[in-house]
């Protein structure tokens, strides 16, 4: 169960990075990088989400490529460990991408983000 729901998790953030990336994710209430500097204007959302795609990739991969592991594994103690380490990237990751977006969305000129 607990490689399905990393590998569920990892590809989701990787469908939400990539979305962000192309501009295809659309400022909404529900999924994304939802601080007051990133929704500031639509542009804010765009640039922070261009911004944070490449750190949510990575997390993402690591993250669905540990669940797939765990499958294959099984939840021994090297299962755990792969599992632990894919949750830690997941985290890292998405630390890693929302201070990327925050940087992004606060280099706007002030007409841009407003």
């Amino acid at each position: 169960m607990v490689g399905v729901i990393l590998v569920i998790i990892g590809a989701a953030e990787l469908w939400v990075c990539w979305l962000g990336s192309q501009r295809r994710l659309a400022p909404n209430r529900f999924v994304g990088i939802r601080l007051p500097v990133t929704r500031a204007s639509d542009e804010a959302w765009y640039v922070a989400h261009e911004a944070a795609a490449g750190p949510l990739g990575i997390g993402g991969a690591i993250a669905a490529a540990c669940g797939a592991a765990v499958l294959v594994t099984g939840l021994d103690l090297v299962g755990v460990a792969v599992a632990a380490l894919g949750v830690v990237a997941l985290l890292t990751a998405t630390s890693v991408a929302t201070v990327a977006a925050v940087r992004a969305a606060r280099e706007l000129p002030d007409e841009q983000s407003a």
